[in-house]
C-alpha cells in the first residue's frame, strides 16, 4: 500500500467517524423532543377552528 493510498483511507475512516459522531449526537433520545419540535410546530394551525367566537370572518 502506496503512502497515499494510505493516507486516502485514513481521511475516509476520519470522515466516517465524524458522520458517525454527528449521526449519534442528532439522533439521541436526549434530544428527541428539541430536534422533533420545529417539524411538529410548522404543521400544527396557527388559524382557530371556524365557527369559533372573535374571528369575525366567515369560512
Amino acid at each position: 500500500m502506496t503512502p497515499r493510498a494510505l493516507a486516502y483511507l485514513l481521511f475516509t475512516l476520519v470522515l466516517a467517524g465524524v458522520f458517525a459522531g454527528i449521526i449519534a449526537y442528532y439522533f439521541n433520545r436526549k434530544r428527541y423532543e428539541r430536534v422533533e419540535a420545529p417539524k411538529h410546530r410548522m404543521l400544527a394551525d396557527d388559524d382557530p377552528p371556524p365557527g369559533s367566537a372573535g374571528d369575525g370572518r366567515e369560512g
